[in-house]
């Protein structure tokens, strides 16, 4: 049975395909949008980000599975992503930074293509913006977009300053990381308060609802087999799970997401023809690199004992009760900084790429709440860190796992396969060390680092705490053991390989992605902000084409 037709089938109703949905509706397009998912705005636990956190794992998470990494001892991982209306905008934390200019220069010179550069893409983010603060540039940010960007210092009327804001300042600026204002032009280096697109009231902002969809025709808990084409080439709409078509008269635009989108581009004909061959698919167009370049962040999570848990620092301590810190993720500052050049051992695959020195390599988060570390209690006894790597380059693959549409795929992340991205955490981590145990401001707060327990198949033994002077292979350990990824996967259908610089799929016509499967390289920063931007622009080409 075919339904529509449509102008314009979206497939994805996440982040991405929220804006382009939208954004074509309003400006009188006939589009509708495909969601796997249920609409969960019934559901009390998407209001806020910390009820959020309850929802992982389940019916709104597809809760992918990797396969065992060998450079993570062999684990298996669990990457969370959004599967509702809203996707990973509805079970995320919140967190709204940009990535570094530098970031996107690269994704544009790669690309040949300087719409993705940092200025390229300057406007988008502007567009995206209500930026909570009116005397902020506006060649920075912008005042009357959908999504309300807060500060955390600025959030809730300025309550809440977290207790240990100032030392954890402090601290830092004891190591020469500095307070880094307003980020002129895109400079990301340095201390950097956290920011969020929460509302004035610390209520989520999921992408349905401040991109409206009134005018959208919206077809949730819809699942979409492939999409089929007609004799020229052209994407002429989607085959649905139960049997039915949607007819696209001008485009088939795929959002599912860097994890089902290349599973959706294989199932459809596009893809390496020995992965289709596997599966008895017959090929549309051989595109070799779907499903190639998966690159994500890579963190590790470390929690801190505190002398003195009755000051109420962190969330479960009685005094830690101001209602402010409850509105929100409880977090406040980000520490970007580079890897200057010497500090890393000689690498025995690549080196780093000329320049890299001068790149913002890494991240330490600090949290006033222990996230999910095995053993350690949230009774205000500790606060944590996370130790994150912006720059990875390690990549993974995604492969079918059959030709069933129901069957989510294979995935091999990869994770810390090059010495580069082991080295780098490894001096990340010593950095994060230095911060909270040999600094005069966080040293007089903090006791030691607490270690997480082991799995339960290696109960037999235990980590020691990390300290000053631990050894490198004991960092290296607890990185290939208790390391995680932080849930930012993308690059599996990368541009300048699988589509053009305006996300239209190589070989074929009618069919284009937007999500971040495009995104050629790791960005730094947290990745909604560059989702919207990224978006914003996509559906500005998609109008300029029609």
């Amino acid at each position: 049975m075919a339904s529509g037709p449509a102008e314009y089938v979206v497939v994805g109703g996440g982040l991405a395909g929220c804006v382009i949905a939208s954004r074509l509706s309003q400006q009188g397009k006939d589009v509708i949008l495909l969601e796997a998912g249920p609409d969960p705005s019934n559901n009390p636990a998407t209001a806020t980000f910390l009820t959020g956190v309850s929802l992982a794992g389940g019916d709104l998470d597809y809760s992918y599975t990797t396969e065992p990494v060998l450079c993570t001892d062999k684990r298996t991982h669990r990457l969370i992503a959004g599967k509702a209306l809203g996707g990973g905008t509805v079970l995320n934390y919140g967190g709204w930074l940009r990535g570094d200019a530098a970031d996107y220069d690269e994704w544009a010179e790669l690309v040949g293509d300087e719409r993705w550069s940092y200025q390229g893409l300057k406007p988008w983010f502007v567009k995206s913006e209500k930026f909570h603060d009116p005397n902020a540039d506006p060649q920075e940010h912008g005042f009357d977009g959908p999504v309300y960007v807060t500060s955390i210092a600025a959030a809730q009327d300025g309550q809440r300053k977290y207790p240990l804001r100032e030392t954890v300042k402090k601290a830092w600026a004891e190591l020469e990381v500095q307070h880094n204002v307003d980020r002129k032009n895109g400079a990301s280096e340095g201390l950097n308060e956290m920011h969020e697109n929460c509302d004035s009231e610390g209520k989520r902002q999921p992408s349905n609802v401040v991109y409206p969809l009134s005018k959208a025709k919206v077809l949730t808990n819809t699942l979409v087999h492939k999409v089929i084409f007609d004799g020229t080439g052209k994407a002429a709409g989607v085959l649905l799970v139960d049997g039915s078509v949607i007819i696209a008269t001008k485009e088939v635009i795929l959002s599912a997401g860097a994890h089902q989108t290349p599973k959706i581009l294989m199932l459809s004909g596009i893809g390496p023809s020995p992965e289709l061959a596997n599966h008895g698919i017959p090929v549309v167009y051989e595109s070799k690199h779907v499903g190639r370049n998966l690159h994500d962040h890579f963190a590790l999570h470390l929690a801190w004992r505190l002398r003195d848990p009755s000051r109420g620092y962190a969330l479960g301590s009685p005094g830690f009760s101001n209602p402010a810190f409850f509105k929100c993720f409880p977090w406040d500052w980000v520490a970007n900084q580079t890897v200057p050049k010497g500090a890393l051992p000689k690498m025995i695959d690549e080196e780093p790429k000329p320049g890299w020195e001068k790149r913002s390599a890494f991240e330490v988060l600090t949290a006033y709440i222990i996230p999910g570390i095995r053993g350690i209690p949230t009774d205000g006894s500790h606060i944590s860190t996370s130790t994150m790597l912006l720059l990875p380059t390690s990549r993974g693959v995604i492969t079918l796992r059959s030709s069933s549409p129901t069957d989510p795929p294979r995935i091999y992340p990869n994770y810390l396969t090059t010495q580069q991205d082991r080295e780098t955490l490894i001096y990340a981590t010593r950095r994060t060390l230095k911060a909270m145990l040999g600094t005069e401001n966080l040293g007089a707060i903090v006791e030691c680092e607490s270690p997480p327990d082991k799995a339960p198949e290696k109960a037999y033994s235990s980590f020691t705490p990390l300290t000053l002077d631990s050894s490198h292979g004991d960092i290296d350990t607890r990185l290939r053991e208790t390391g995680e990824p932080h849930q930012h996967s993308g690059g599996t259908a990368a541009m300048g390989k699988v589509v053009d610089g305006e996300g239209r799929v190589f070989g074929v016509t009618g069919l284009r992605v937007a999500d971040a499967s495009i995104i050629p390289v790791p960005l730094g920063g947290h990745p909604q902000a560059s989702l919207y931007a990224m978006a914003e622009q996509i559906a500005s080409m998609i109008l300029a084409d029609s």
